[in-house]
Parts: structure tokens; sequence; C-alpha cells
């Protein structure tokens, strides 16, 4: 498919950005002060985020009518500011600093799931049949080599063009990040209905960069369980999962925290109980941080753990829990989060019924008090600040020197408004808002940071009364 390049910085008045100016859109690093004049200009009390270029994706209009799942998209900028996207549809592009196309290629029957740079090599993760693991030049995009790990987790067929949700039904590359000294952590993941009966796959892999396995996790063979948000500081922190269905594998618990050294030896697991009578399960989904005095872990159910760098609990918090609403359960499950020093950070997201609490129809009767909320506290549990707004917040992406958190604006269930889409910068000292991105269409709770400051955000079409709106597409910000 033909993807259009489109530009978005038109020559005009200077634009006040962080760390600069925008001129005739061109980015001038420089001081300035609210109330300062430049070029007749007026400088704001707060910065702008402006849009230098975007790039639109496939066309994903007839999956947003058929009410699929928003489209995800893989993003990593290189150390010298190149933008590598992989969308959806299987497709892999860099670009540089101005948008120009510098190579583009399909290289999977699925998606483009992970992205990573190390030197002059790209490293691509797929969600596909084979669950390709893939070292590109970063030049060409020309396969230097490549892994499938189908054989460990299992392959399953590319599912029909009608099936919404049938991507997630293939193995992928859920996580692949480069460790100190050039080799991959990866982790494989693959949950699958087969002849009715639901299995689970997952293994973690550390590879050396020239695509060698050096060891593997667990060592006798993959998981029947899932392993979530891989995270790495001076070890590997993961959350083991399971749906399969049958018993539970006994060597390493389900509903755990694994925590292991980075040469993938388990060093200890935490095992947590489901919050009853509400929830059956303790699930996990991105809210998972590690530092090297600080693990966090935040759950479905409202709950957040912090543990010291040996597994001992710190603190148990509560802020999502169930609460009574006109005899209904409310709940705000935590959904996003991470660790920075010896701080946490996470969300508490929108409203929630507890699954199998009250008829599904039922729609809950007020707002949780904590949802839309990002909260930072210290190893003690102890609140440092909260920021709470009107947009539906996912993800918590720390910028490169650690200062500024990036969040992505997404769809409300309970509001239809579209001028909360975009990408939100919260100074992580204060909580302070320091910058709104806006985007036309709900965006993607992996938003990426280049080492400039730049930002980019991957946003989707939707639907307004049954009518298709705005597009799948990556901006770059300012």
């Amino acid at each position: 498919m033909i993807l259009a390049l489109l530009a978005c910085a038109e020559p005009g008045p200077v634009r006040f950005v962080r760390g600069g100016v925008l001129r005739d859109g061109t980015f001038e690093a420089r001081e300035w002060q609210p109330g300062e004049t430049v070029d007749g200009q007026v400088a704001p009390r707060q910065p702008e985020c402006a849009p230098m270029w975007s790039v639109e994706l496939e066309d994903m209009d007839r999956m947003a009518a058929m009410g699929a799942p928003p489209p995800g998209a893989a993003l990593a900028f290189s150390p010298d500011g190149r933008l590598a996207i992989g969308s959806d549809a299987g497709s892999l592009r860099v670009l540089d600093a101005t948008g120009k196309t510098l190579a583009q290629r399909t290289i999977a029957e699925g998606a483009v799931k992970q992205l990573a740079w190390s030197q002059d090599t790209l490293y691509a993760g797929t969600q596909s049949p084979d669950a390709e693991l893939l070292a590109l030049s970063a030049d060409t995009l020309d396969t230097r080599w490549h892994v499938s790990l189908s054989g460990d987790l299992v392959t399953s067929a590319l599912p029909p063009g009608d099936d919404v949700y049938g991507l997630y039904s293939l193995p992928a590359v859920f996580s692949l990040q480069v460790l100190p000294g050039g080799d991959l952590l990866v982790a494989g993941v693959h949950g699958w209905t087969a002849d009715g009966v639901r299995k689970n796959r997952a293994r973690l892999y550390r590879f050396a960069p020239d695509g060698t396995q050096r060891r593997a996790w667990p060592a006798n063979g993959p998981l029947d369980g899932i392993l979530l948000r891989p995270v790495v500081a001076d070890g590997v922190l993961a959350f083991v999962a399971r749906n399969a269905d049958g018993p539970a594998p006994t060597d390493v618990p389900v509903s755990s925290l694994a925590r292991l050294d980075l040469d993938l030896g388990l060093t200890w697991t935490r095992p947590f109980s489901p919050l009853e009578p509400w929830f059956k399960e303790a699930y996990v989904w991105e809210a998972v941080g590690l530092s090297k005095d600080l693990a966090m872990v935040g759950f479905g159910d409202g709950r957040v753990f912090l543990l010291g760098p040996d597994g001992t609990e710190r603190a148990a918090l509560t802020p999502g829990v169930p609460i009574l609403s006109q005899g209904v359960p409310i709940a705000a499950s935590v959904g996003f989060g991470t660790v920075i020093g010896d701080a946490a950070y996470y969300t508490t997201n929108a409203t929630n019924i507890p699954w199998g609490s009250a008829d599904p129809a039922t729609r809950p009767p007020s707002a949780h008090p904590a949802e839309h909320t990002l909260h930072a506290v210290g190893p003690d549990g102890v609140e440092r600040w909260v920021w709470h707004g009107e947009q539906a917040i996912e993800g918590v992406v720390p910028s490169p020197d650690g200062n500024t958190l990036l969040l992505a604006a997404a769809a409300r269930d309970s509001d239809t408004r579209t001028d909360l889409f975009g990408a939100l910068l919260i100074d992580r000292a204060t909580g302070a808002l320091v910058t709104t991105c806006p985007t036309e269409g709900p965006a993607w709770f992996r938003p990426a940071w280049a080492a400039d400051g730049r930002i980019a955000v991957a946003e989707s079409a939707f639907t307004v009364d049954g009518q298709v709106k705005g597009a799948y597409r990556v901006t770059v910000f300012r």
C-alpha cells in the first residue's frame, strides 16, 4: 500500500515550544520566558506542543467501522534522531528528522510489535504465525538474521479478515530490549484456542547480537502461561499470568511476580491472591516497574504493591479497589506504571464494574474517585503528588533524562468528546502539566521520545455516529 507523508508544520509565526522556538517549521534551541516577545509574538505561560510532521499508515477505516480495537504502532527513535515505525499491518519504515522516508518494507503477516535500535542495527519483533525476531540494516532494512519463536510458542494460522480480534491469537515477540553490552532480552508470548481448548506458551530469551541464543527461561522449555510487561534494570521483572485450560504449572507459580538476574536465573517469585469477592484472579497489564532499589506491580483490581530488591513487601496500596455506588461495586484498574529511582508512577484508569459482580449490561452509576489519575509514590507508599484530568490516560513513558512523563490520551467509554485525544507531558518532580499535544484520534499508549526532546505519537481512526473519523497515523511533535 502506498503511504503518504503529510507536512504539518507550515511556514508561519514563531511558536514557543519546550526548549526553544519553532520558526517557519524549524526548531531553534533557546531560552524564553512567559510574556517575552519574539518576532512580534508574545510567549505564553506554558509551552506549546507543535506538530512538526505526520505520516499516514495503512487504511484501517474498515476495521474501525467493524469495531476493532485501535491498531497499535511500534515507535523507536535512534540515537541520531531517526524514527522507526512498525504498524499493525506488518509494515516497517525509517524516517529522518524532517519526516523523509529513508527505507520501507513489509516484514510480517501480522503486526510489527516491537522495535529497538543498537548502533547500525534495527531489531524488530512481530506478532505473526512465525513470531519472528529480525535484525535489520538500519540504512536499507535488509535482513541480517532472523529467528522464529514459533517452535517454542506454537504457531497459529492467520485469522480471517473479518476477525477483529484475530491478530491477538498469533504468537508474538511481546517485549524486546537491548541490554548493556548489546545482547537482546526478548519475551515470546502466545495465547490461543484450539479445538475449544484455551492454551498458553511463553518464554524469556537472551540473544547475542549475531542472533545466537545464549540462554532462556524457563531453561527446560516454554512456560504454560503468559509473561506480562518484562522490564529491565539491574535484573528482569515480569508478571506470570495464565488464561489456559487445565492444571496450572507447578514449577513457577501463576499470578506471581518473577525476578530474574540478567543471565535469566530466577532469584525470587512473589505470588498474589485475587481480591475477593470481586475478582477471581490477580491480573496485571502494563503496570510493572523496576529499579535497583524498588519494584512495583499494579493490578486490574485497583491494588498496587511496592517491593524491595529481595521481594519483601514495602507497601500495599488500594487506590482503585472496588467501592459501592448505589449498591453497585465500581473500581479503577491500575493499568500502566513505571519505577524511576526510588519512586513509582502509575495510572488508575476508567471506572469499571468487576466482571461477574453485576449484570454485564449495567453501567457504572458514578465515577470512581481515582479514575483517570496519575499517582507518584515513594518507596514507603506515601503519595508525593497526583494528577487528575478529563483525559483517559494510558501509558507512562519517561523522557530520556527522566524529568518528564509522557502519557497518551485515548478514547473514553463514558464521554464522546473528541477534543481530549493526544499526549500529555507531566513534570515528574511536581506532577504539574507541562503541555498537551493534541491529535485528531485516540492516541496509542506507547508514544516515544527522541534524545533531543521530540516525541512521536501514534493515533487511530474512530467512529462517531457510525461514521469513521481520523486516520491511522504517527505525528512527531516538538
